[in-house]
């Protein structure tokens, strides 16, 4: 991929064309190609579609070495759609594509929209956005939906959020408990699930180089905020994926932590987000 994305530099992405970044593990039969999805084929140019209207990025989680069939760039397998997604933006956050979507490898699963065709459909001016179904939003979710921490009584997963937000320089308390609830923990959460979303260059790079890092960093740490994620009460949860789960919206979207729920024809609604009447738009006739 060639082209130029800023005036000066010569990068690997080319301009204004979205760039998808499946989250693949074994959703694929690596060793297969011809029988990979067309739409994955499509965005490697493996297929006869050409020119491409948006690329793809993929990285394998399998095979440190990335030796056949893992010939992909690596990714270690940590924190689901979360870990690569910071490895993408430590890996190219100074070469950034224009616009990016992320995407499960089953991407179906939370939309019955095509999300490829719907990221095509965002307007210019949309920096973050959810190509999830509206059944996907989550509406008033107490932090104590998760396990509280048996030394202080404050949920887990509110004090995961919490050091994330900080070390996106936040005021991560005033930003979770605004009207200064107590338990602070009973606050909620509202916004759209799953980690399946479309973001710009200009969003990401609102944070730092720094502040992405020192997440990046975290991400690969045997627990968020305290051992205790890791004995009974916390397990099969996602405590630091599962964070960024819930508050991706407010970190790329700037959105409250309790976002207004979507209702037709206002501005919470997510059709403002698409261009009228584009082909494959969730909200086109």
């Amino acid at each position: 991929m060639s082209g130029m994305n800023n005036s000066s530099k010569l990068s690997k992405w080319p301009r204004k064309t979205l760039v998808v970044v499946p989250i693949m593990w074994k959703e694929i039969n690596w060793n297969d190609r011809l029988n990979w999805p067309s739409w994955l084929r499509e965005g490697l140019g493996l297929s006869n579609v050409n020119p491409r209207s948006y690329y793809i990025h993929l990285y394998q989680r399998i095979d440190p070495n990335s030796t056949y069939p893992y010939d992909w760039p690596y990714c270690k397998n940590v924190h689901e759609e979360t870990g690569v997604f910071l490895q993408f933006v430590h890996d190219y956050y100074h070469d950034l594509p224009d616009k990016m979507l992320f995407m499960h490898g089953r991407p179906l699963v939370h939309t019955s929209h095509n999300p490829i065709q719907s990221a095509q459909c965002i307007r210019d001016d949309v920096h973050f956005a959810s190509v999830n179904d509206d059944r996907e939003w989550i509406y008033n979710r107490p932090w104590t939906y998760w396990p509280r921490d048996p030394d202080d009584n404050i949920a887990l997963m509110y004090k995961c959020a919490k050091r994330i937000l900080i070390l996106l320089g936040y005021n991560a308390e005033l930003q979770l408990n605004p009207t200064n609830k107590n338990p602070k923990d009973e606050n909620v959460i509202s916004g759209f699930c799953c980690a399946q979303f479309y973001v710009t260059k200009e969003r990401i790079q609102r944070y730092t180089y720094e502040q992405w890092l020192s997440l990046f960093h975290a991400n690969f740490e045997p627990y968020c905020t305290t051992p205790r994620e890791n004995e009974q009460l916390g397990n099969g949860i996602q405590w630091f994926g599962g964070t960024f789960e819930h508050i991706w919206h407010v970190i790329l979207g700037l959105y409250p932590v309790d976002a207004p729920a979507p209702k037709h024809n206002t501005t919470t609604h997510r059709c403002q987000w698409f261009r009228p009447a584009c082909k494959g738009s969730p909200c086109s006739s």
